[in-house]
């Protein structure tokens, strides 16, 4: 496929999204509306903006005739804790000390355009979009504290910051889509629709990247890692491309299905996915590993097969004089190769609702229980809230996420290898990840 997307763009900007793993899963994005980000993340059955492209085509009929122009405003907050067990003389447990706390903030936007027109009982939609689609970033940065004394001249007995441990990959990917659907009037409320999309992923880089800054070497700096400073670029291309298929079916008048598939494609430089080694210790991946004792990164370049994804959705709007919307929803994702620690197949479920008192703002919530790709983390729970306004052509609408997950993982950058000892005797960190993530979209109908 070789098609440009020309029209006014509003360029995403910073970096998106965070977690240590992001290296050999990348975070998929949200790519839909306010609307359905508080309706637990729906996509499949409330979307009526670009957003629907790629993930139920579709849903493009249900946007109002004529062009609309949607953009999202996207802020997330992700804090990463790592904490160690601290103990007495008698080895037992007293409680849990931070050691490591990073913040890390990001901005994006996305654009889309839509297009629908009656033609007798039929309708035709289309739509193109441009939108950030998966995140590889990860920002790790760890205080390296001296040893202070009274004979330092130093007051107090707080030791002073004497440098910094940083390791980051740096990436993000962004997804062009055009899209059409075609729908047919039905019986009911809704309209029988088919949908089709052809999605190109936007060339990035991917940057790899250690760095050891020492502030004050007068305290004999010796609790760094033995890892040099090092910087690794690699291309991720724009020729990969896959497809989606959607279909809206009116079951009544309160009940509508939405069934859709994404196409599975590989990206960056080959056919074989980026290799890694898994831990037999915590179960997950290991980015490092010691090599004559000195500290070594293992991963070289970047592949990765996006998963086939698989879509089901229900809308139930029961008849009355308020506005009530239940919403129902089930993707699969789908590796159709093996790798290392990972589930072939993974499951997210979603269950939320609309609640639009007359002549006020609607209330919108959901939850979203997530399954995770490795098989030594729990599942994730995922709390939804949102709310909105139309007036006339103009709509606004907002959202907010909130999520946490846990896990146990070695210290990212040690000083000595530990690699093949136990958590029982290392004591590896609790790892607390906490993601706040508000979303704002404007959509203008002219």
């Amino acid at each position: 496929m070789h098609y440009k997307i020309i029209f006014l763009l509003i360029t995403a900007t910073a970096i998106y999204g965070q977690s240590f793993f992001n290296r050999v899963i990348p975070e998929e994005l949200y790519l839909d509306d306010a609307k359905s980000m508080a309706i637990a993340r729906s996509s499949m059955s409330t979307n009526n903006n670009s957003g629907s492209i790629l993930s139920n085509p579709a849903l493009l009929s249900n946007n109002r005739e004529g062009f609309n122009i949607n953009i999202n405003f996207d802020f997330k907050s992700v804090s990463e804790r790592r904490s160690i067990v601290f103990k007495d003389e008698w080895e037992e447990a007293l409680g849990e000390t931070d050691y490591v706390f990073n913040q890390n903030n990001y901005f994006s936007n996305g654009i889309g355009l839509t297009y629908s027109k009656s033609l007798d009982r039929f309708k035709i939609s289309g739509g193109i979009m441009q939108k950030p689609f998966l995140s590889l970033n990860y920002n790790y940065e760890e205080e390296i504290r001296g040893d202070s004394n009274l004979d330092d001249g130093i007051i107090g007995i707080n030791d002073p910051i004497v440098g910094y441990q940083k390791y980051s990959t740096k990436a993000r990917i962004d997804v062009q889509s055009i899209g059409v659907s075609f729908s047919k009037k039905s019986n009911y409320r809704k309209e029988f629709s088919f949908g089709f999309s052809l999605n190109s992923i936007v060339n990035t880089k991917l940057n790899d990247s250690v760095e050891l800054i020492v502030i004050d070497d007068s305290y004999g700096v010796d609790n760094m890692s033995s890892i040099s400073d090092f910087s690794n670029a690699y291309s991720i291309g724009s020729d990969d491309e896959f497809y989606s298929l959607g279909l809206q079916l009116p079951l009544s008048d309160v009940l509508v299905m939405g069934v859709s598939y994404e196409q599975d494609v590989f990206l960056g430089n080959s056919s074989n996915q980026t290799m890694y080694a898994i831990s037999n210790i915590v179960g997950l991946p290991q980015f490092f590993g010691y090599n004559n004792e000195i500290l070594t990164y293992l991963i070289e370049d970047f592949s990765y097969k996006k998963p086939e994804k698989s879509y089901f959705g229900l809308v139930y709007t029961p008849k009355s004089y308020t506005k009530m919307m239940l919403v129902f929803e089930t993707i699969n994702r789908y590796w159709n190769i093996s790798m290392p620690g990972i589930d072939k197949s993974i499951f997210e479920y979603k269950i939320g609702f609309e609640y639009s008192p007359y002549q006020s703002y609607p209330i919108r919530a959901g939850l979203v229980y997530k399954e995770s790709a490795f098989d030594v983390i729990e599942p994730t729970s995922i709390l939804t809230l949102g709310t909105g306004r139309k007036i006339g052509r103009f709509e606004f609408d907002v959202a907010m996420n909130y999520s946490t997950l846990k896990y146990k993982y070695f210290d990212i950058l040690p000083l000595e290898d530990i690699y093949d000892i136990s958590c029982e005797d290392i004591g590896c960190d609790n790892v607390t990840e906490n993601r706040l993530n508000f979303l704002t979209t404007i959509k203008i109908g002219f």
